[in-house]
């Protein structure tokens, strides 16, 4: 795995990728080849249209993207997934005639874009039907062994064995607890204890080892784990590798250590610049060019139910600071007579034309208003409400069992306290978003233990936030309001 500008990518997403770039520009002088009938001569047409290429290319890569198909997990060779790839090669030249060869802003010939199209559809498709034939049977060699068999080791059992084609095989566990001799976790055995680390990485040829402990570790251990890397075995921590399998951070097995030393110290002062200016360039075109539809949406609510247009609450921000957020109203006036609640996927407080705001993410335009003032951005965590806010933050007991030789094996002690949601605090570090990892990935909150699963994503968008990880979330969100599912 390899962090590229904040986003996490896996060699193989990447190999996947650049394979796409290869086809396309061996697509080029197969597309010039049909063109040059015509006595066009190639070199001055490269000369010519060389860096007109660089945006059409981009747009295809785009285009795949949005279609889901660098997800190194699916089949190419499956007749579905096949289909899919000449679909989206299909559409990318849709858009690229409609961007690019339109007559007013003509940048590169049409003529060209076909012929290279047809080309670019064949190399792209054999390109992948390879890759799987060779990298799925490649990617399930790799052995993992787990140090530590507790709740941490089987989380990341059971998150190894939910991918069957991460290219992860685990082969066992190990566990100093001699009450756990011989046992099987989550359908593993127990191979051995620390002291048989290095035979039973060899004897299990395993390629990754992942620690899953958090208790103070043995001088045996430490020095059976520093000689790993020199054998060729990647060494890495439960956090990390269950951040990269899953795109959230296991807040029940980290420190605030732990993400303190994993990037949440960086300095990216010139992101937050940058981002900010992308940000009221956005605002400003998408309001410039929405108006008319803001119209018609205010007309449509006021027609259906009685109420305002608009939808406003106090929300809490970055560093914990109130603000007003605007949004269209989606549900029935007074819909919280009773009290604040979340929201549901089928709730009945939803009015017929809110459904279709929301099912669009249109019900979020005036939120642009939030984005001028600095309020907000368009990608990062949910603003939530205070009252939410303070629930989560509340401080509960932190409990272990007793210790000493007199207390009995029900004992539990208290040895300090935590937020009810741990790390939520986190949360508010940055600004809140329209949408944001959290948002493409899980969906409706309304439960505590949803609002934690919804706390892994934000934290994973804080600890790599960067521009292509926004660009990410920017596509994965034009995919859910086209076709109305994420991931």
């Amino acid at each position: 795995m390899i962090n590229l500008f904040g986003l996490q990518m896996s060699l193989w997403s990447l190999l996947l990728l650049s394979g796409d770039m290869a086809a396309f520009l061996l697509a080029v002088p197969l597309g010039l080849l049909m063109i040059t009938q015509g006595n066009i001569d190639p070199w001055f047409f490269l000369d010519t249209y060389k860096w007109s290429l660089v945006p059409v290319g981009i747009t295809y890569l785009a285009v795949l993207y949005v279609a889901n198909l660098y997800d190194h997990y699916q089949d190419f060779r499956r007749r579905e997934n096949f289909s899919r790839v000449v679909l989206s090669c299909l559409v990318g030249t849709l858009v690229v005639t409609l961007l690019y060869c339109l007559p007013a802003w003509r940048i590169i010939p049409l003529n060209f874009i076909e012929w290279h199209a047809v080309a670019f559809i064949w190399l792209t498709t054999i390109w992948r039907y390879c890759f799987s034939a060779f990298a799925l049977p490649t990617r399930l060699r790799r052995n993992v062994l787990i140090i530590g068999a507790g709740a941490a080791g089987r989380k990341m059992a059971a998150t190894i064995q939910q991918q069957p084609n991460s290219g992860l095989r685990l082969i066992g566990f190990v566990d100093n607890d001699p009450r756990k001799a011989g046992a099987k976790v989550n359908g593993a055995p127990i191979l051995g204890t620390s002291q048989a680390l290095s035979r039973l990485v060899k004897e299990h040829a395993v390629g990754l080892v992942v620690m899953a402990i958090t208790n103070v570790k043995s001088s045996s251990l430490l020095d059976s784990l520093a000689g790993l890397p020199f054998r060729g075995n990647q060494l890495t921590d439960m956090p990390s590798l269950f951040e990269f399998l899953t795109g959230k951070v296991p807040t029940d097995h980290i420190s605030d250590i732990w993400l303190f030393l994993n990037s949440l110290n960086r300095r990216m002062i010139y992101y937050y610049h940058f981002k900010r200016l992308t940000d009221l360039i956005l605002a400003v075109c998408l309001l410039a060019l929405t108006w008319p539809l803001l119209i018609l949406i205010s007309l449509a609510i006021r027609l259906e139910s009685s109420g305002p247009v608009f939808f406003r609450q106090e929300r809490l921000g970055q560093e914990g600071k109130p603000f007003q957020i605007r949004k269209f109203r989606t549900m029935v006036e007074n819909a919280e007579e009773s009290g604040p609640q979340f929201a549901t996927s089928n709730d009945s407080r939803i009015t017929r034309v809110g459904r279709i705001l929301r099912i669009l993410r249109l019900d979020e335009l005036p939120q642009l208003l939030n984005i001028l003032k600095g309020e907000m951005s368009f990608i990062g965590p949910r603003p939530e409400r205070e009252v939410f806010v303070r629930e989560f933050l509340a401080p509960v007991p932190e409990v272990r069992p007793g210790r000493r030789a007199s207390d009995p094996a029900s004992t539990q002690v208290v040895c300090g306290y935590k937020e009810r949601v741990p790390h939520y605090s986190y949360r508010l570090l940055v600004k809140p978003g329209i949408t944001g990892w959290a948002q493409v990935m899980h969906h409706y909150t309304a439960t505590l233990a949803e609002t934690k699963e919804k706390l892994e994503y934000d934290l994973y968008y804080i600890k790599n936030m960067g521009l292509l990880l926004d660009l990410a979330i920017l596509l994965k969100t034009i995919r859910i309001v086209l076709f109305g599912r994420g991931r």
